[in-house]
């Protein structure tokens, strides 16, 4: 968390007044917030970088304590203790200052006139500001160094960019401490030569470069211009990611490029980003054009168990089914707009161009592009079916999240169905749509339906559940229930009468029948 030093605190307006009674050497240390301490066990209650304001009233009668708190706070990372004396307290002792000084703790003292609020607002606003301050500066160099990663395979423009990011030049070397690039200058070379050859060596600060668990290279940062701050290690941090990007092959690159991707589409279904202009730069950095219209589909891939010739963990067969997804999509989109999230894939459909070849209504042209894209897994051997959710077109990016909701939803839908209409349109969902806007009598209706079968399933040890759910996805078909569940027919067509007998219905009533489907989908979609 990024926070002001005690000094320029006690610089500004606001606090003139407020003096400094011991541990002036320790004015640079970071506030982040503010505490008040009214209670004698503070310890359990303060946190690093706070600044704590007491008037000492909980330990005005304890001399011990007052010297022992000095310490307990200095241990604690706390940045200064502001003191209200004169009201509770006499003054301070010998000890604590001699106890604050020599911990160089600030303590300060502030006038009898100023209230606690006088003295937390502006200090709360100092910070407040600041982290403001730091975050648009880490936000900057954040998006010119994502530039460089996917525009440029260049190290020495990554070095002069750094060095125009922090203040002070830079130098890539390998892991024998040999140059790659660098943005020091033939001057400042000579500087660095001359120190050594006067025994002062300027030493800079060094990063290891890693990847794969591996120390490629360093990345040196030589304080020519002035001291590095956090802000500066946090870009040099940045920095060496990238330049670690360089040293693996294109591969590789392709790998991480992928995860700021994920990263970006992530953010943007989220719906945390609501400028426009923000949106489709940050696009365009990344190569994807955003000012069209597009529609979200989700592909589910998150299989119980999978069987794919050369692939040997879950990871390769996401990646395996995100390439399937990529190689259909690239026919409409040279360069396509997805990601990875979870167990999920992410696509944006670019709507017009799918209507130029599947259909000229939107709708139909997505579900014709799902039933594509779900037959190009029939060739994979996974013992469950891909479900495709897919949400409705909007031409705003700021708009994406709507259509990634909606597909969510279809998606859910499609998983607690038992046909095999594994590709769902949110606006075909007819009446599931109300599964969205489930209440209490809503599940009251599942529970009273279903609840006979599952404790009975729970008391007997059976598999009453799973016959009726064969039974639906079966459409009746009692032959295909007994081969799907390794029974004997028979034996189907019993468990089927105990489960009529249950539920107290009768299955050849479309009415009855109906209901009892409704609420073992419902109970699915519940259970998702």
């Amino acid at each position: 968390m990024y926070g002001i030093s005690l000094r320029e605190i006690l610089e500004s307006e606001e606090l003139k007044g407020v003096k400094v009674v011991a541990g002036s050497k320790g004015l640079d240390r970071t506030v982040v917030n503010v505490n008040i301490m009214e209670v004698p066990d503070i310890e359990k209650w303060v946190k690093a970088g706070e600044l704590l304001l007491t008037t000492g009233y909980a330990i005005k009668d304890d001399k011990d304590a007052l010297e022992r708190l000095i310490p307990l706070l200095n241990s604690k990372g706390l940045a200064g203790l502001g003191i209200k004396p004169k009201r509770y307290l006499t003054g301070y002792t010998d000890e604590m200052i001699r106890i604050a000084e020599s911990l160089d703790f600030p303590i300060i003292e502030f006038p009898q006139h100023m209230s606690y609020s006088d003295l937390i607002q502006p200090i709360l606003g100092y910070i407040t500001n600041r982290q403001a301050e730091v975050l648009r500066k880490i936000e900057y160099a954040n998006t010119r160094l994502m530039d460089i990663m996917v525009n440029y395979n260049d190290l020495n423009k990554v070095v002069h960019t750094v060095e125009e990011l922090i203040g002070n030049p830079v130098e890539i070397d390998d892991a024998d401490n040999n140059p790659l690039a660098t943005s020091v200058t033939n001057e400042k070379k000579e500087k660095i030569n001359e120190a050594k050859k006067n025994g002062e060596d300027i030493i800079p600060i060094k990063l290891p470069i890693i990847a794969l668990n591996n120390t490629l290279g360093y990345l040196k940062c030589y304080e020519f211009n002035g001291r590095i701050s956090k802000n500066d290690m946090l870009t040099l941090e940045r920095a060496t990611v990238i330049i670690a990007l360089e040293f693996l092959n294109q591969e590789k690159i392709k790998g991480i490029a992928r995860h700021y991707k994920d990263q970006f589409l992530i953010e943007l279904t989220s719906g945390s980003i609501t400028d426009v202009k923000q949106i489709i730069q940050r696009a365009r950095q990344l190569n994807w054009d955003l000012e069209q219209e597009y529609a979200i589909l989700i592909l589910d891939c998150n299989m119980n168990s999978y069987e794919v010739s050369g692939i040997n963990n879950y990871q390769e067969f996401l990646n395996k089914m995100y390439d399937i997804a990529s190689s259909a999509i690239e026919a409409f989109e040279k360069k396509p707009i997805m990601g990875i999230a979870g167990a999920n894939i992410l696509m944006l459909l670019p709507v017009k161009k799918l209507c130029m070849f599947y259909a000229k209504e939107s709708g139909e042209a997505l579900i014709k592009f799902g039933n594509y894209l779900s037959k190009e897994y029939t060739n994979l051997k996974i013992d469950t079916l891909v479900n495709i959710g897919i949400g409705r077109s909007y031409d705003n990016p700021a708009e994406l999240y709507k259509s990634f909701n909606e597909a969510k939803k279809a998606l859910k839908i499609s998983k607690a169905m038992y046909s095999k209409k594994n590709v769902m349109y949110y606006e075909d969902l007819g009446i599931f749509q109300l599964f969205q806007e489930l209440n209490s009598d809503g599940m009251s209706f599942v529970d009273n339906i279903i609840s006979p079968i599952a404790e009975y399933d729970e008391r007997k040890d059976s598999r009453l559940m799973e016959t009726l759910e064969e039974y639906f996805k079966s459409n009746g078909n009692m032959k295909q229930v007994a081969q799907k569940m390794y029974i004997h027919y028979n034996t189907a067509i019993y468990r089927m009468e105990q489960i009529q007998k249950l539920l107290k219905v009768d299955l050849s009533n479309p009415d009855e029948k109906l209901n009892v489907e409704i609420a073992l989908k419902l109970k699915h979609y519940l259970d998702l």
